[in-house]
């Protein structure tokens, strides 16, 4: 329910009905997860398509990236583990829907929520993820001067991405399976 939710009062934050398109995945999810999951990308491809893309340096757009990355992290979460509404995700939706009313505490609250929800279900891997969010904030401002493009803004979020994403996985990959000069 707090990807539904998010998604939704993003939509209303950022003035863009295409938000409200979270509700046919979350609504498949009931029936069939495989067809909850192509609704979802179909939702994200009209997302990313009809969401005017802004750069992250003003206002508008740091609002319209945490808006729409958590929304769509948390839909995603929702689809793939299923729909289950417990008092936890009804205390978090409410306070998504009371941080609403202000730019700044909807991005707050949408942050902290979706901290708290990896945290809930992938434990420790949630310091991985505030490194990430803390280097890219970190690198983004100090590189504001030289990445004025979207793109160039995207694509270092999903280099620092990928970097934790190697030290988080770094115990799951043998290094020395096979030697670099292998002898016969």
């Amino acid at each position: 329910m707090i990807g539904l939710m998010a998604a939704l009062l993003a939509g209303v934050v950022l003035k863009q009905w295409a938000f409200g398109l979270a509700v046919v995945p979350y609504l498949l999810r009931l029936r069939s997860r495989n067809l909850s999951l192509i609704a979802f990308y179909a939702y994200v491809l009209t997302v990313v398509l009809m969401v005017p893309g802004v750069s992250i340096y003003t206002h508008e757009g740091l609002v319209q990236a945490v808006g729409a990355f958590t929304s769509t992290f948390l839909l995603l979460d929702e689809v793939l583990r299923g729909v289950k509404i417990s008092r936890t995700e009804l205390a978090l939706s409410a306070l998504l829907l009371a941080s609403a009313v202000y730019d700044y505490a909807f991005v707050a609250a949408l942050i902290a929520v979706t901290i708290y929800a990896v945290y809930l279900r992938f434990g420790r891997v949630v310091y991985y993820i505030l490194g990430w969010l803390v280097t890219s904030a970190v690198v983004l401002y100090l590189l504001k001067n030289s990445l004025p493009d979207r793109v160039a803004q995207s694509f270092v979020m999903i280099g620092l991405g990928l970097i934790f994403l190697l030290f988080a996985e770094r115990r799951d990959v043998e290094f020395l399976e096979v030697g670099l000069f292998e002898e016969e």
